[in-house]
């Protein structure tokens, strides 16, 4: 029997050696790339690195999604408010799920407060697209087309969403506002009513009742406004920051005081009008 050269065997015990670690190499690689979404799941849940776990992350766009609710509107707290991560966070939701229930609607809404208006309707467009049955969007879109100055188009979401969702006062308060900016003030006017019929709390809303002054001061009914606008100027001044910041979710909580004061100003600047019609 010829027995191996010392070189040879040499040769073949590092080609093995090689193999063996190679094989190893690629077994660690396959176990971490199937384990990324626990990886990414542990991330988050025990440190809180948003970045880390969104890198991680291969194909869970459900914690996608909460990562991004937590830095927009999950949380009252400027602390961890950060529409850049949340925009990140909603964009890798979508880049894994592009239908998930809400991904659409959330950039939409992100786009929307930083004033990016073109990308904005595209987003919600997709929301009401893959999701169609999330009339929510209703809102947002009507939002956007309002302040674009797309009224008709405006009015005609909020009238929709106001009949899907006839108890939030938030559809009635920005179509009564849509409608005030057309000039049709007995329709804003109507509308303010509808919702004190609908809405059980409607008489405890500044909002309402100062949207309801303004239709009135249009319409030349000045006794009435007045005492719309003191109604409003009473529950704004009980209006909490934490009720502010519940009523504006997606805001920089860091706004809300400055953003509170401003509407209690513009009641204040109301009641001047109307007080020198009643001179």
């Amino acid at each position: 029997m010829v027995k191996e050269k010392p070189d040879n065997f040499s040769k073949i015990i590092i080609q093995n050696f090689w193999s063996v670690w190679f094989l190893i190499v690629i077994t660690i690689i396959l176990v971490f790339v199937s384990n990324q979404n626990a990886l990414a799941n542990f991330v988050w849940q025990k440190y809180r690195l948003a970045n880390a776990a969104l890198t991680l992350n291969r194909s869970d766009a459900n914690l996608a999604i909460f990562i991004g609710n937590y830095y927009f509107n999950g949380v009252i707290g400027s602390r961890e408010y950060s529409p850049d991560i949340s925009r990140k966070a909603y964009k890798k939701a979508i880049s894994i799920d592009p239908k998930i229930l809400w991904g659409h609607y959330q950039l939409a809404r992100i786009y929307f407060t930083k004033g990016d208006f073109n990308k904005a309707i595209e987003e919600i467009n997709k929301e009401l697209e893959y999701n169609p049955e999330n009339l929510r969007s209703l809102y947002v879109r009507g939002l956007i087309f309002g302040y674009r100055g797309n009224l008709a188009n405006a009015e005609a979401d909020f009238r929709r969403f106001t009949e899907w969702a006839p108890k939030e006062w938030a559809g009635y308060n920005d179509l009564a506002w849509v409608l005030a900016k057309e000039g049709k003030y007995k329709e804003a006017k109507e509308t303010l009513f509808k919702a004190q019929e609908e809405i059980s709390e409607a008489d405890k809303n500044p909002w309402l009742w100062n949207a309801l002054g303004v239709a009135q001061l249009n319409l030349e009914e000045y006794q009435k406004a007045k005492k719309s606008f003191e109604k409003a100027k009473e529950l704004a001044e009980k209006l909490t920051i934490a009720g502010w910041q519940r009523a504006y979710p997606g805001n920089n909580p860091q706004s809300a005081e400055s953003g509170l004061t401003a509407f209690r100003e513009a009641i204040a600047a109301n009641i001047q009008a109307v007080e020198k019609h009643l001179r």
